[in-house]
């Protein structure tokens, strides 16, 4: 964590006003700052996770770049008019998200299972994305060790969550994926509703976004024979300092971005683990404004 007190006053939502209808679902979303378009793609649980903490700890950002974020379907108000969605359908809400505004060629920002989506847009529109960052994509891990511990965790969270105890259900499942001081770090860095949304997303988290990352037919090991073609737009690969203490795959998963993606470029976060942003939003904001200013659209 940064050294520098995260003072901002009582709380520091922000929030998404609009509405967007995309296929099978109804999506709000904010845009924010001005300057090239930069998507936003947040991760399972916390739809506040990404935006909220870079752009209110690091609020430079606003001044370079227009920053398009929306709650996924099932999050924070956001519809779904079915039981469940693919991967594949996630990335096409981003690309109908950007239809609607309009905008051809955007930057994409993506954590954690947003990352999976994220990573999914690279491979369906490459075209449109000027460069990405992914922040600790939650790629499927292959490695025994680390596949099995991920599916524990998510199996322990999944039998709370079918007890009805929804909150415990993702706390538990966040707490083993990161390490128990990211509970104390969303509080520090995250709206003061954020466990109520958390609740009331739940069901979204476990049954809807698990059983499509289950479903996802992209392994790592058969990256070249996924996709026709690699992406080849600069990539920035961000991981923590203490990700793999908290959960083993972490390792896994950045060796094999900055192997499949020769132009990927690495950046590591001190004192953070998976939580990343959430944990240190400074440092993780001052990596992305230096890599997006390498690569302007213009």
């Amino acid at each position: 964590m940064s050294t520098s007190a995260l003072y901002l006053g009582r709380d520091w939502s922000i929030e998404h006003d609009q509405r967007v209808k995309v296929s099978d679902a109804e999506l709000r979303y904010t845009v924010q700052g001005s300057g090239e378009p930069v998507l936003l793609i947040h991760c399972t649980s916390i739809a506040d996770g990404l935006i909220t903490p870079l752009l209110k700890f690091y609020p430079q950002l606003l001044d370079e770049y227009q920053f398009i974020s929306y709650y996924r379907a099932g999050y924070n108000g956001s519809t779904l008019e079915k039981s469940s969605l693919t991967i594949e359908e996630m990335a096409e809400h981003a690309n109908q998200v950007l239809d609607h505004l309009g905008i051809e060629k955007a930057h994409v920002i993506s954590y954690s299972f947003g990352g999976v989506i994220g990573f999914q847009y690279l491979l369906s529109h490459p075209e449109r994305v000027q460069s990405a960052v992914l922040l600790e994509p939650y790629l499927p891990r292959e490695e025994p060790e680390s596949a099995q511990a991920n599916l524990d965790a998510v199996l322990r969270g999944l039998e709370v969550h079918n007890r009805g105890d929804k909150l415990k259900a993702a706390t538990q499942f966040m707490a083993e994926v990161c390490g128990p001081s990211y509970l104390s770090s969303v509080e520090l860095t995250c709206p003061l509703d954020v466990w109520d949304k958390v609740e009331e997303c739940a069901d979204t988290t476990f049954l809807v976004d698990f059983a499509a990352l289950g479903e996802w037919k992209f392994r790592m090991s058969e990256a070249d024979s996924f996709v026709s073609k690699k992406p080849d737009m600069p990539v920035l690969a961000v991981t923590g300092e203490d990700s793999e203490a908290a959960m083993p795959g972490f390792r896994e998963t950045q060796r094999f971005l900055v192997n499949w993606l020769p132009q990927a470029d690495r950046a590591g976060i001190i004192g953070a683990s998976h939580g990343l942003q959430i944990m240190n939003p400074v440092p993780v904001a001052q990596a992305i404004q230096a890599f997006l200013r390498k690569h302007p659209i213009a």
